[in-house]
């Protein structure tokens, strides 16, 4: 497959997929495609790029399109129970799950099924695929990274808590040194969950660190579904990690001065140069757990908005381009992966002006951008605040501020 013309493209869709480079996979997917319409392969990618960003019904109709020509792909089988089970058909998921048990799976199928297992709290099955996988736990699967997290998936339905934890240390650093931040994020989730059901002593503090971890790792790649789930499992967090416990009676800071912006938050302090993303963090404050309209934070005639993303798209693409290359891996994909997006973004916005159906779009994209980068420069300022106001604020059409427990603010 991989020595046919198109087997390079697939190469190149599979890094920029674990990549978190999606544009540039279903790109290559469908040039793939063209070169083989009859093979399973590329639709293959490109369904499993659709589900990695949470559009899983359109990943279902591509992977039913795939099996209506190649009913017996047991990849493409196995690929509509995930889609499934993150539906929440979990009927007819497990149907699937039921037809992947014959035979010897190849590892990919396994680490589909083991998905599909763990979302259905499967005991029965995560038990039948424990020793298939643990054939090939020292094993990095094309587009699902190690082995190793589906063995910790498994493991974990079927309460061997402390062998699911090493396994998902070693998927962990397998997907980091593979440069994979998409995988990262999923086994962080993943190995959070085990934590937090396991809750032994330091369990929580962890759990709660490798989520927030994860989900800033999703809103980064605009995976909004999973950024979301994430999000809510924090917010309804109630104890924080020790470093990250303010004096309840203490008064944050959080105002505009001639230099920039004075934080206080707990016993920490800090002066951050001025940008856009902090002052619809203020605004956000000041509503004081009202949701706000990206319009309503983005200042000026919505006329001009267009022309203004795009500068402040070529601003940002001329930053990440002007950075020194991350020695990390994963902190080197997720730099290439916002430079596809931006990329992109000003590719859309040259060929067409901004109708006004789009204005809200425009606003949310603008909106979410400066509020990443805001937070980016206040983790090294300032870091707890950093961390709660990533558990706290909510971005999208409507953007929110609401925190674990009430925060006292002094803002300006």
């Amino acid at each position: 497959m991989l020595t046919a013309p198109w087997g390079p493209l697939l190469r190149q869709g599979s890094q920029a997929l674990l990549e978190g480079r999606f544009r540039e996979c279903e790109r290559l997917a469908g040039e793939a495609a063209h070169l083989a319409p009859t093979e399973p392969e590329p639709l293959l990618l490109a369904a499993t790029a659709c589900r990695e960003q949470g559009r899983a019904s359109e990943a279902e109709l591509l992977v039913r399109s795939l099996l209506a020509d190649h009913a017996d792909f047991q990849e493409g089988q196995a690929l509509l129970g995930a889609v499934l089970a993150d539906l929440g058909r979990d009927g007819e998921a497990r149907r699937q799950l039921d037809l992947l048990g014959a035979g010897d799976p190849p590892p990919a199928v396994l680490a589909l099924a083991a998905e599909i297992a763990a979302a259905l709290e499967s005991e029965e099955h995560a038990d039948a695929l424990a020793g298939p996988l643990a054939r090939h736990a020292a094993e990095c699967v094309g587009c699902h990274g190690s082995v190793a997290r589906h063995l910790g998936l498994v493991c974990h339905v079927l309460g061997r808590w402390d062998e699911a934890e090493t396994h998902f240390q070693v998927a962990l650093d397998a997907n980091h040194a593979a440069g994979a931040p998409v995988l990262v994020a999923h086994t962080r989730r993943h190995y959070s969950a085990l934590l937090r059901a396991r809750g032994g002593d330091g369990d929580w503090e962890r759990a709660i660190e490798l989520l927030a971890q994860a989900a800033a790792i999703y809103r980064r790649l605009e995976i909004e579904r999973l950024a979301e789930d994430a999000e809510a499992i924090l917010r309804r967090s109630q104890d924080l990690t020790p470093a990250d416990r303010p004096d309840r009676t203490a008064v944050n800071v959080f105002r505009r001065t001639a230099d920039g912006w004075e934080l206080a938050f707990g016993e920490g302090r800090a002066l951050v140069a001025d940008s856009p993303g902090l002052a619809h963090i203020v605004a956000l404050l000041a509503a004081d757990g009202r949701p706000v309209h990206v319009v309503d934070l983005v200042e000026g005639p919505e006329t001009e908005l267009s022309e203004r993303v795009a500068d402040e798209y070529r601003s940002r693409l001329a930053e990440v381009d002007g950075q020194v290359v991350p020695a990390d891996p994963v902190a080197a994909a997720l730099a290439r992966a916002e430079r596809d997006l931006l990329r992109a973004e000003l590719a859309v916005l040259s060929e067409s002006s901004c109708p006004a159906t789009a204005i809200g779009d425009r606003a949310r994209r603008l909106v979410a951008l400066r509020i990443r980068t805001g937070l980016d420069r206040m983790d090294e300022a300032l870091p707890a605040l950093g961390r709660h106001l990533r558990r706290s604020i909510r971005t999208g059409t409507f953007c929110l501020y609401e925190p674990e427990r009430p925060e006292r603010w002094k803002i300006r």
